[in-house]
C-alpha cells in the first residue's frame, strides 16, 4: 500500500529546542570529531559538561529534528493504519540528506524549527518521502535547513520511474577524472552504532538490533546514513577546510550502498568549480574492501 498523499503539503506546529553544551560535546564525540571548535569556548580547552562549548558540529542539528521527524514517518494516517505503518518502518531506509548551513550553532541558541512533507515520490521499488525543517534563531534568522528523503522499501507501485533522455552524443568521450583536491581514510568503529544512536536521538533499531535488522532484509546492523554523512562532513571540514567548520555553508549526500560497523571508507573529493562566492566540491566514499561507493556524486559549497 502506497503512502497517502493526503500528507503532502502538510506542516506541522513550530517546535523550540535549546542547544545544551552536553549534546553538543556527545554529538562531536560520536561522529569521530576532536576539532577543537566544538570544545573551546573563549579560548578554554575543555572536555566537561559544565562549562560551554564552542560552536556544534554543522549537522548536529539532526539531532532535535529527528523526534519530530519519527512522529511523521511513524504516524498510522500516513500509512493506511497501525499495522501497515509498523511493516513500513522496518523497511525505512534514509535515501538523501541535505542541508544549508546559515549560521553557527551554539550552546544556548534557542531555536525554532517547523516541518513540513514536501513530496512522496513513487520509485517503483518503494517511495520516498520528503521532508524538509527550517530552523530560525530568536531573531527570526535562518540558521539551518534540511531535506531529508527518507525510502520506504517495498510500497511502490513496481514501475520503474520514467527518466529524462540523455542529451549524451554517440561516440562522445567520457570526462576526464577530476583531480582529487583531498583525500581521507575513516575506519568505523565496531560499535559506532550504539553510541550514535544515543547522540542523534535515532534509535530506529535496524542500527542496534541485529536480529531486527535482518527481518528488515538486511545483512546486519547497519550505519546510521546520517553519521556516515556526518564522518564525511568531518572529513571535507578538517581535510580541506584548515578545520574551520564555520566555511562549511551546504552538505548533499546520496546514500547508495549501506556501512557496516568495522568498515573502512575513503572520502575522495575535487573542485568542481565556483557558485554564489563559494567554492563548490564534488566527493564519493567508497568503502575499501570492495571498492564499493556508499556515497556517490556528494556536493558541498565552502568558503575559502
Amino acid at each position: 500500500m502506497g503512502l497517502n498523499r493526503s500528507f503532502i503539503g502538510k506542516e506541522y506546529e513550530p517546535s523550540v529546542h535549546v542547544v545544551s553544551t552536553e549534546e553538543v560535546i556527545d554529538y562531536a564525540w560520536a561522529i569521530g570529531a576532536r576539532n577543537l571548535s566544538y570544545f573551546n569556548y573563549n579560548g578554554a580547552f575543555n572536555f566537561s559538561h559544565e562549562s560551554p562549548a564552542g560552536m556544534a558540529p554543522p549537522s548536529y542539528a539532526v539531532t532535535y529534528e529527528l523526534p519530530m521527524l519519527e512522529q511523521v514517518w511513524s504516524d498510522p494516517e500516513l500509512h493506511g493504519g497501525a499495522e501497515q505503518a509498523k511493516k513500513n518502518v522496518l523497511m525505512l531506509v534514509h535515501g538523501d540528506q541535505s542541508m544549508k548551513f546559515y549560521k553557527p550553532i551554539r550552546p544556548g541558541d534557542k531555536l525554532t524549527f517547523r516541518t513540513k512533507v514536501v513530496d512522496i515520490e513513487d520509485k517503483g521499488s518503494g517511495e520516498l518521502l520528503k521532508i524538509n525543517v527550517l530552523t530560525t534563531n530568536g531573531n527570526g534568522e535562518k540558521v539551518v535547513e534540511s531535506d531529508w528523503g527518507l525510502f520506504i522499501r517495498g510500497v511502490g507501485s513496481g514501475e520503474k520511474p520514467k527518466t529524462a533522455p540523455s542529451n549524451g552524443q554517440p561516440g562522445k568521450e567520457a570526462a576526464p577524472e577530476p583531480a582529487i583536491a583531498f583525500r581521507d581514510i575513516i575506519r568505523i568503529p565496531a560499535d559506532i552504532t550504539y553510541r550514535y544512536s544515543k547522540a542523534s536521538n535515532d534509535m530506529n533499531p535496524i542500527h542496534i538490533d541485529e536480529q531486527v535488522a535482518r527481518e528488515a532484509g538486511l545483512s546486519g546492523i547497519i550505519v546510521h546514513g546520517l553519521c556516515t554523512m556526518s564522518m564525511t562532513m568531518r572529513a571535507i571540514i578538517e581535510s580541506y577546510l584548515d578545520s574551520d567548520p564555520s566555511k562549511l555553508k551546504s552538505l548533499g549526500v546520496r546514500f547508495t550502498a549501506p556501512v557496516y560497523p568495522g568498515d573502512t571508507i575513503i572520502v575522495d573529493g575535487w573542485e568542481k568549480g565556483r557558485e554564489n562566492g563559494h567554492v563548490v566540491l564534488g566527493f564519493d566514499v567508497t568503502r575499501k574492501s570492495d571498492n564499493v561507493k556508499v556515497i556517490k556524486g556528494g556536493t558541498a559549497e565552502v568558503e575559502v
